[in-house]
């Protein structure tokens, strides 16, 4: 949907100017079609993302965007031009160097505007995090937002985001418009309020999922440990340098700022919550939920945005580590050496290289003991044993991880098959041709 100024403040959106729906081919598994509504068939004959990628650009370059959720839909979108821009580089090489390839170039927006991100920005107390949830919460009665949602018909205010009958009815394209216009609309609401997430496309980078998060975030959740951890923090103590903490999203401050501000005073910041997590900043007015929710689980204390920025203010000084750690060192436990872990496949494959190793030196001699261990009993016997023991070592030791192999089968026929099992082809075939001599003579 592309959308005028509002005469009134050009910070709103106006009248809508003009819509755009076109059907691409993911080229893939669309995934499941009551999430969009598209079927396989509906999808098929339309052009990739390739096709209209320069489309895409002159839509988009140089305006103010409005997006839900901005961090997915925005690194989807430079996901996509990132795909497009590798296969338009590799039609220049090789044979395709002569050819007249265009080259993609990435929409450049002025301004990103985060309509999910401002709810939490704003304390909105809603569970589900979808555009017509969060609507619904802005329209509730006793809502002390003071801003209700004014949407157009064309929004289908009505529809709500909950899967029923009604809406599976609705024309996918249709919705999809709608839940544009319902975007719209939800921007101007939350802008009479105030305190709208505003965000320079400039200051985004891929994080490890390839969500678009702001290069201050992405680079304190990839900087080394300096210190170490010293465990969760205690209620009534101060925080100590090396602590980890995890940012909940329905902070009610910038995420920027706490995590700039934590990293400053001596703190490592982490996007996932793991068992050395010292603490949690979330927003306890309202049910937890996600990274919250675990970490009460999990015993990890929880503190809000403001009693966070209280304390680190006072710090106290921690242990240095002797070098800088990655981020993420000492998070799994090691299970290579604990019952049911890989031991069984390992003790089963260096059984079975032994085994082998044996008979080959038994079939082929003292002479030739290397060659006759490798043709006639190192290569298979290592490789069945291994596959053996680690199938048997995965039944004995129920829970670990390692993953059952074939069963190994050992025939004790004619030379056909014992060439087979011992020697591989080659063995076989050269049994087979001196039975053949044999029998011509």
């Amino acid at each position: 949907m592309f959308y005028a100024p509002s005469p009134e403040d050009s910070a709103l959106v106006g009248a809508e100017v003009y819509a755009l729906t076109r059907h691409l081919n993911p080229g893939e598994d669309a995934g499941p079609w009551h999430l969009h509504g598209y079927r396989p068939a509906d999808l098929a004959q339309s052009l990739g993302f390739a096709s209209s990628a320069e489309l895409f650009k002159e839509a988009l370059d140089g305006r103010t965007l409005v997006l839900h959720q901005a961090a997915y839909t925005w690194g989807f979108i430079r996901h996509e031009f990132r795909l497009a821009q590798r296969a338009a580089n590799r039609g220049r090489r090789g044979r395709g160097r002569g050819r007249n390839v265009k080259k993609v170039q990435a929409p450049e927006p002025t301004l990103i505007i985060d309509t999910l991100a401002t709810a939490r920005r704003q304390s909105v107390e809603c569970y589900d995090s979808r555009l017509r949830a969060i609507v619904d919460c802005y329209n509730d009665p006793s809502s002390a937002l003071g801003s209700a949602v004014v949407a157009p018909e064309g929004a289908m205010p009505l529809v709500g985001a909950v899967a029923s009958d009604e809406r599976r009815s609705i024309d996918p394209d249709t919705l999809l418009e709608a839940d544009a216009r319902l975007t719209a609309a939800l921007a101007n609401a939350q802008h009479r309020i105030g305190g709208c997430a505003q965000i320079d496309p400039e200051q985004l980078v891929a994080d490890h999922f390839g969500l678009q998060r702001s290069s201050v975030r992405v680079d304190a959740a990839n900087a080394p440990r300096t210190h170490v951890n010293p465990g969760t923090w205690e209620e009534g103590k101060p925080l100590v340098k090396g602590m980890e903490f995890v940012l909940s999203p329905d902070v009610a401050s910038d995420p920027d700022v706490l995590i700039e501000r934590g990293v400053a005073a001596g703190l490592v910041y982490s996007e996932k919550l793991n068992r050395r997590s010292s603490l949690v900043v979330c927003n306890t007015n309202h049910e937890l939920r996600g990274k919250a929710m675990h970490a009460e689980r999990k015993n990890i204390p929880l503190v809000d945005d403001a009693k966070f920025l209280e304390l680190l203010d006072d710090v106290a000084p921690g242990e240095k580590e002797e070098r800088p750690v990655k981020p993420g060192m000492g998070v799994r436990p090691r299970t290579s050496g604990l019952p049911g872990g890989n031991s069984g496949g390992s003790a089963g494959g260096s059984a079975g290289k032994s085994a082998g190793s044996s008979a080959g030196k038994s079939a082929g001699g003292s002479s030739s003991g290397k060659q006759g261990g490798h043709r006639n009993g190192g290569r298979s016997g290592g490789r069945h044993g291994g596959k053996s023991g680690s199938k048997s070592g995965a039944k004995s030791n129920k829970g670990g991880n390692s993953i059952p192999g074939p069963t190994s089968s050992t025939n004790r026929g004619d030379g056909k098959d014992h060439g087979k099992n011992n020697g591989g082809n080659r063995g076989g075939r050269r049994r087979r041709r001196g039975g053949r001599r044999g029998r011509s003579q």
